[in-house]
């Protein structure tokens, strides 16, 4: 069972992200930084499932989710460049 300060934790916020990135921008959707936060904190919410993470935890989850958002736009964005997109 994973605990919520597990390493794999973080790599399944920050994997639940990138597949959030993909999401929206094949919807055209075009987030902030305050949407991405949202994200962000939505996905600890769902990872949870009704548990309660600690602030420290939350705050790591959160930070692994929205770097896993920003690393997929990021990767999008360079593939589109290569293929001569905008």
């Amino acid at each position: 069972m994973m605990i919520p300060d597990d390493p794999f934790m973080k790599d399944a916020a920050r994997a639940f992200a990138k597949l959030v990135a993909d999401s929206d921008t094949h919807a055209g959707i075009i987030q902030t930084p305050e949407g991405i936060e949202e994200v962000a904190a939505t996905i600890v919410s769902i990872m949870g499932g009704g548990a309660v993470f600690s602030i420290e935890t939350a705050a790591d989850l959160r930070q692994a989710a929205r770097a896993g958002y920003q690393q997929r736009l990021q990767f999008l964005k360079s593939i589109s460049y290569r293929i001569g997109g905008d």
